[in-house]
């Protein structure tokens, strides 16, 4: 097994990857969200206040947006460092601050241990994938949506803007090696349009493909409504937003 680099580990703390020891007390086990108590007592006793609702829907798409932010870690990983985090929502904990204005967890791996590619780096990387959709975000997913009665439509696409936003903005680097820049490109398009639907724990058809849009004016609309105007006092909507923006009835 390799390791990530201190200056690897340093970069990734952009993408919320938590390198402190923090007090058991004050953080949250992945698995811990996959239960419906738990669940609940967090829309109930934090993210209510946080998001100024107490709308399920509002507060689990809420939810989902914060935490797919895992995948931008997780794959900036894979594509620029060629090292494979264990993503698996057992090897995951959150810690989120109390003064924190939303609910932004950072995200702490109780192994972090990383695979590297070794003759078949197309098998690797289903490996990664796999780890970080099937085993966490897929379940995550399923669980926020049987609880919150938000439509999975939503969530997947509040993974997807993430994921879009992470590769789009690395490809823009000017000093990326060309061999780095092109392995990137690679992983952008597989992730997006080839990898199976298994490996997102789907069964019909990779669950990211329907919302890589063109942009227009240099921004990519959504195609479903993340539902962030409820929480706002003046109903404001996201600049992506695919609806009108207007005080809805």
């Amino acid at each position: 097994m390799a390791e990530l680099t201190k200056e690897e580990k340093q970069i990734l703390e952009k993408y919320r990857l938590c390198l402190h020891e923090i007090s058991p007390n004050v953080m949250v086990k992945g698995s811990e969200l996959l239960k419906e108590d738990q669940l609940i007592r967090l829309f109930n006793e934090d993210l209510q206040i946080k998001y100024n609702t107490d709308k399920h829907q509002v507060l689990g798409s809420m939810l989902l947006k914060s935490y797919a932010f895992l995948g931008a870690l997780v794959l900036y990983s894979m594509s620029i460092f060629n090292k494979g985090i264990n993503s698996s929502i057992e090897n995951l904990s959150l810690y989120t601050k109390e003064d924190d204005p939303f609910w932004l967890p950072s995200f702490r791996f109780t192994n972090m241990e990383v695979t590297t590619p070794a003759s078949n780096r197309n098998e690797w990387r289903d490996e990664v994938l796999g780890a970080l959709f099937k085993q966490n975000i897929a379940r995550m997913i399923t669980t926020i949506s049987k609880i919150s009665r938000v439509a999975k439509v939503i969530l997947w696409e509040n993974v997807a803007v993430y994921i879009f936003w992470m590769y789009e903005s690395t490809l823009e680097d000017p000093d990326l090696a060309e061999e780095t820049k092109a392995r990137i490109q690679d992983d952008f398009l597989y992730v997006v349009f080839e990898a199976a639907p298994h490996l997102f724990g789907v069964k019909a058809k990779n669950p990211l493909t329907p919302f890589l849009n063109e942009k227009q004016n240099n921004v990519r609309k959504r195609s479903t409504c993340c539902l962030f105007y409820l929480t706002s006092k003046n109903n404001d909507r996201c600049s992506t937003c695919p609806i009108e923006c207007k005080s809805p009835n």
